[in-house]
């Protein structure tokens, strides 16, 4: 009896017209099923994040025949989707300030002391509108254990943002 398999894959390219649908052809004719996908233009890239689900017996050929299209650089991995976590909730995280190396990194080992865990992140850097100063901004989602007092981790946060010019927003979900 065979059994499904999910394979993650991430993906970069060139940008250009096709790409999606020679990983979705490639799925498809391996007899594969498209799960659920991140995808973004990055500074002229195209990459991305896609699980698939297949049968056993077609579990190699499809993993190859991923890893091998062309002017595709991809990473192939078996991947088992995790159940959801129990007793966690969701925080949500805004960051806007002047661009300077190292935001990123300072803001998550703060996170790390507390087992928070980054779900979602995007980042942007822009001109801001009078200055035409750079200015950083991130939105990211973050998973804590329910019983954790957040605000904790919020003043944290607020001390930090203090230390960097920066501001710092952690909140519930709205829906939470």
């Amino acid at each position: 009896m065979n059994m499904n398999r999910k394979l993650i894959i991430g993906f970069i390219a060139k940008d250009k017209p096709g790409l999606i649908h020679a990983i979705s052809e490639t799925v498809n004719s391996h007899a594969g099923n498209w799960l659920e996908s991140k995808m973004a233009e990055l500074a002229g890239r195209f990459v991305g994040l896609v699980v698939v689900e297949v049968d056993g017996e077609h579990f190699d050929v499809l993993r190859q025949a991923l890893e091998e299209i062309e002017d595709i650089l991809s990473v192939v991995e078996e991947t088992e989707l995790s159940p959801e976590i129990l007793n966690t909730r969701v925080l949500e995280l805004n960051i806007v300030g002047p661009d300077r190396p190292g935001i990123i990194s300072d803001v998550t080992m703060a996170l790390e002391k507390y087992v928070a865990n980054v779900s979602e992140m995007e980042t942007h850097i822009s001109a801001a509108p009078m200055s035409g100063e750079l200015t950083f901004s991130a939105d990211a989602s973050i998973i804590v254990p329910f019983e954790m007092d957040w605000s904790v981790i919020a003043e944290r946060l607020d001390q930090l943002a203090d230390q960097l010019g920066i501001d710092i927003i952690l909140d519930e979900e709205p829906d939470q």
